[in-house]
């Protein structure tokens, strides 16, 4: 620093220096006097103390990717000796700073004032709304997190809301400005959409939000939304579970109507298409019309106890229930490996989330469609993509996207099925039905490890038809549970007879590597050695990952 005070900053490299403006990019004379202004800052206050508060209005711009990140990491480790209030436009950077600092930092969108906001109104951001319906559906029963999720929600959609009467012809300053909650905007919004008064209001998409059902006198949701600002205290998990789809799509439809207002705002053309083609909630199955026991006990399942052994009581059942609110996507490929293979049937939930490290996924971009598995670290930005691919040798790129660039509907269970292949392009394609949701006959609640790699422990596998020895033929390339003789019980692919004289035994093949196959004798005779005979067998027609 010279007389004047102006900071001179060099940069050198072995006994040779330059002025830094002359040979550093913006982004690296930005982030040094970022670092200099807040190494100062600490000498100052041990040498003279002074406000801990630190106010930064986007600290991030003119750096490039790599500082914005060093930045955030090095506000987060000032949180713990400062207060630090951050505001930036740029929503990729606050996301940032949120996941270095997690505890202790709120993440709120600023709305200005309107004709409906008398002052600046903050309000939970996306992912903070997001974050808070993750912990609901994490803590079964916790009336508290059912509390949060629904009051941040409220605030959410009061938020977006009134940003839409922003108006540049009747501004705030204009006429008397006061505070209006959630159901009169969304009345005052109605009145709009009904005079057409602009070409937003006129939008398919406001349209459509305005006259949802969700905001309807009498409807449960809007209860729930008014019980949240008036007696949040009274409401309970059960309140909030019932309604947790139609919140979820609220709060994904009112992001796209806040989309298309600032579009608008911009002078921008609004999106004709997205009405059309971004729908948020899939379309759900017509539940089947099954009510089958789900057995504790293999042999149950199976139809026939080992000897000496007994059999465990069903006191559970799985009914058409378990499939409301649920999609299905015939999957094309192996982008999910050995967890649902190429021609199966994925069923999904019909409502988006936030996407959890390890899912099975079905991924929505854009037109496309993805049928992948999530990878999410802690502090990362953004969620990638990958796939499973059994073979190396037919590798697929990972993808990694924005959050909010992307659809994520989780995947809960499998059906193989023998159908054709849908028309259509993409990992995946919806459908309506799936054959083989009429053939499930018994299901089984696995226990350890008796089914890994086809499922996990606490998972259900659903059971079809029993399988007589030639029908074994006809079952070749196919999961089949099987009984055999010492009592013990497998999960394996039906594989091919052995020729000739040996054609009473066949191979059942592993499922993804794991364990070993083995030869079975399916049928008596005389001497059949060592070889494990097969007492039953069973179709395995599917797979089903939540509880039931």
């Amino acid at each position: 620093m010279d007389a004047k005070g102006v900071i001179g900053l060099q940069v050198g490299r072995d006994g040779v220096n330059a002025p830094a403006q002359f040979i550093s990019n913006a982004s690296a004379l930005r982030g040094a006097l970022l670092g200099f202004f807040l190494a100062f800052r600490e000498y100052v206050l041990k040498k003279r103390g002074g406000l801990l508060m630190l106010v930064l209005d986007d600290p991030q711009e003119l750096l490039d990717n790599d500082n914005r990140e060093r930045l955030a990491r090095g506000l987060s480790g000032l949180a713990a000796s400062a207060q630090l209030l951050i505001t930036t436009h740029d929503r990729k950077f606050a996301r940032c700073l949120v996941a270095e600092h997690r505890e202790g930092s709120q993440h709120l969108s600023v709305h200005p004032v309107n004709s409906v906001h008398p002052t600046v109104f903050v309000a939970p951001a996306q992912e903070e709304v997001d974050r808070k319906r993750a912990v609901f559906l994490q803590s079964p029963d916790n009336h508290a997190a059912a509390q949060d999720y629904v009051s941040d929600l409220r605030v959410f959609l009061e938020g977006r809301i009134g940003d839409l009467f922003d108006s540049i012809a009747h501004p705030a300053y204009a006429t008397t400005t006061r505070a209006v909650t959630l159901f009169p905007l969304v009345d005052r919004l109605r009145g709009m959409v009904g005079s057409g008064s602009s070409e937003l209001f006129s939008h398919p998409l406001v349209k459509q939000f305005a006259t949802d059902s969700a905001f309807l006198e009498g409807a449960d949701a809007r209860r729930v939304l008014n019980q949240s600002h008036h007696d949040k205290a009274s409401i309970t998990y059960m309140d909030v579970d019932r309604l947790k789809q139609i919140f979820a799509q609220l709060r994904m439809n009112v992001e796209k109507v806040h989309e298309q207002f600032r579009l608008h705002r911009w002078r921008e053309p609004l999106d004709t298409t997205v009405a059309e083609t971004n729908l948020v909630a899939l379309r759900p199955l017509v539940p089947p019309v099954i009510a089958v026991p789900i057995c504790p006990d293999i042999a149950a399942f199976m139809g026939s106890a080992p000897s000496g052994g007994s059999q465990d009581v069903s006191d559970e059942t799985l009914d058409g229930t378990w499939f409301q609110g649920k999609s299905l996507y015939y999957v094309r490929g192996e982008s999910l490996g050995f967890a649902i293979p190429s021609g199966s049937v994925a069923i999904v939930e019909c409502e988006p989330y936030a996407g959890r490290d390890h899912n099975l996924v079905i991924a929505r971009h854009k037109k496309q469609t993805f049928a992948r598995r999530v990878t999410r670290s802690s502090n990362a930005i953004g969620v990638s993509l990958s796939a499973q691919m059994p073979d190396p040798r037919n590798s697929r790129a990972t993808m990694t996207y924005d959050d909010s660039a992307v659809r994520l509907y989780r995947i809960v269970g499998a059906i193989f099925t023998d159908m054709a292949p849908p028309s259509g392009k993409g990992e995946a394609t919806p459908i309506e039905t799936v054959p083989e949701l009429d053939m499930v006959e018994i299901a089984y609640r696995v226990k350890e490890d008796s089914a890994v790699p086809l499922a996990l422990p606490g998972q259900v596998i659903l059971g079809g038809t029993e399988l007589t020895p030639p029908q074994l033929d006809g079952w070749e390339g196919k999961l089949a549970a099987v009984t055999l003789a010492d009592g013990s019980s497998i999960f394996k692919r039906v594989g091919s007879k052995l020729p000739g004289a040996l054609g009473h035994l066949r191979l059942f093949e592993t499922i993804g590597g794991l364990g070993s196959s083995i030869v079975v004798a399916t049928d008596v005779v005389d001497d059949i050695g060592d070889v494990p005979l097969m007492i039953s067998a069973r179709r395995v027609v599917g797979v089903l990952y939540d509880a039931v």
